[in-house]
């Protein structure tokens, strides 16, 4: 199989830290909450998605005023589908926020084997996981899907996520599993879109 082309990371190094999606710490498990669509900054006893760090509730709280693109889906345009795999349910939520300027449809899995899971069940055009999740992490999702029997699956973008303080090991980890792209924790809106525009371009009318 001819090896995936990896974006420069130099893509998405570069920007303010201070509207970015960051690392969290170790989250205490417990029963899902409801979905969340456009979250803003509320007590925590009602956060359905558990504890922020204070970069990430930085983060929030922008999305929550910040004007942003939005994009809606266009006649005769079919939306692509976007997988995201990441065990914090506030970093999912997270980045629909900074992808709202292309008109995505978006499937969510909190751990890697959930993601292949879902990728039995329908089809999707972009992958965007985090490295470190309990069970399979990132490398191993992306290994998978590179090996999978059903060729259309092997052939999905694949963009890969870390706040590992050694960002150059787990890169070369994703690059020997075969992702696209790969950007360090934090990352801001405009990193994620320069990316997710490279490694996926916008449909074009049927």
């Amino acid at each position: 199989m001819k090896s995936a082309t990896v974006v420069p990371e130099v893509l998405a190094t570069s920007t303010s830290r201070s509207t970015s999606i960051a690392p969290e710490p170790t989250r205490a498990t417990g029963a899902p909450g409801p979905a969340v669509t456009r979250p803003g900054l509320i007590p925590e006893a009602q956060r359905p998605f558990g504890t922020l760090n204070a970069e990430t509730a930085r983060a929030f709280a922008v999305a929550a005023h910040e004007t942003r693109p939005f994009a809606r889906p266009e006649p005769g345009v079919k939306p692509q589908r976007v997988l995201l795999v990441d065990d914090s349910r506030s970093i999912r939520t997270l980045l629909k926020i900074y992808l709202m300027a292309r008109a995505f449809e978006y499937i969510e899995a909190e751990s890697a084997e959930v993601a292949l899971a879902e990728l039995e069940k329908q089809p999707v055009d972009l992958i965007l996981t985090d490295f470190h999740m309990d069970g399979m992490n990132g490398a191993d999702l992306a290994a998978a899907v590179r090996a999978h029997k059903d060729p259309r699956v092997t052939r999905i973008p694949i963009l890969m996520m870390t706040g590992d303080a050694n960002a150059a090991e787990v890169r070369n980890k994703g690059q020997k599993a075969g992702i696209n792209a790969f950007v360090r924790k934090p990352v801001s809106c405009a990193q994620l879109m320069t990316l997710v525009d490279t490694i996926l371009p916008a449909p074009k009318k049927e």
